[in-house]
C-alpha cells in the first residue's frame, strides 16, 4: 500500500511539474520597465502573460481565470496583461490620417495587476513614465453587443472600479456624456468577445 501511495504521489508531482514548464511564475518575471520596452507577443506568451489583441483576449484565459479565483477568495495574486493594438485594414481610415499614424503601430502595452488581499494595484509604463492606479473592485460584466454594428455578438468584460454598484451601462454613459461629472473612474483590463461569424 505504501509503495502504491509513493508511486501515485510521484506521478502527481511529475504532472504538476510538467504543467508548470515553459511558463515563468510572477516571482521570476523581469522588471516591468525592462519588458515594457522590449517584449514581443511571443515573449509575453512564453512568460505566462495574458494577451489581448485589438480588444479581445487571444491567449491566457486560464491564467486570467486563476487570478480571478484567487482574488475572489481574498488571496494575494498577480497577473500581467498585454494590450496589443494594430491598425487593421487601411480602407477603414481616411488615407491622409492613416499615413500620419501608421508608423506608430502596432502598439504593445504591458499591464501588471496585483491583488493585495485588500485592493487592486495596477502598474504600467507609457514611454518612460510609470503609472500607478488603485481600485477597490474587479467587476465582471456580461451582455449582448451594445450596437448592431458591432463586430461581436456578446462580451465578457472585467473592469476595475471603486464602486461595486456601477454597471457597464453607467460606465459607457460616462464615457459618452459631455458632462465631466458623469465620468466614472475605471480601467477595462480584460475582455472576451464572441465575434460574429464571417461568411
Amino acid at each position: 500500500m505504501k509503495r502504491f501511495f509513493h508511486t501515485f504521489s510521484a506521478a502527481v508531482l511529475f504532472v504538476l511539474l510538467l504543467s508548470g514548464c515553459g511558463r515563468a511564475q510572477p516571482s521570476e518575471w523581469k522588471d516591468l520597465k525592462e519588458v515594457s520596452g522590449s517584449f514581443t507577443l511571443e515573449d509575453a506568451k512564453n512568460e505566462g502573460y495574458v494577451v489581448m489583441e485589438d480588444g479581445d483576449v487571444t491567449f491566457g484565459e486560464n491564467i486570467w481565470n486563476d487570478f480571478v479565483k484567487l482574488s475572489s477568495r481574498k488571496k494575494p495574486a498577480k497577473v500581467r496583461v498585454v494590450h496589443y493594438y494594430t491598425l487593421g485594414d487601411p480602407a477603414h481610415y481616411d488615407p491622409e490620417y492613416y499615413e500620419s499614424i501608421k508608423d506608430d503601430y502596432p502598439v504593445l502595452h504591458i499591464l501588471e495587476l496585483e491583488y493585495t488581499g485588500d485592493i487592486y494595484r495596477l502598474r504600467y509604463y507609457e514611454e518612460d513614465t510609470l503609472y500607478h492606479k488603485e481600485f477597490k473592485y474587479l467587476m465582471k460584466y456580461e451582455g449582448e453587443a451594445e450596437t448592431k454594428d458591432a463586430v461581436y455578438t456578446s462580451y465578457v468584460r472585467y473592469v476595475l472600479v471603486n464602486d461595486n454598484k456601477v454597471t457597464w451601462k453607467d460606465i459607457m454613459h460616462g464615457l459618452l456624456s459631455s458632462r465631466a461629472g458623469d465620468y466614472i473612474p475605471h480601467f477595462s483590463i480584460y475582455t472576451d468577445l464572441q465575434l460574429k461569424k464571417t461568411e
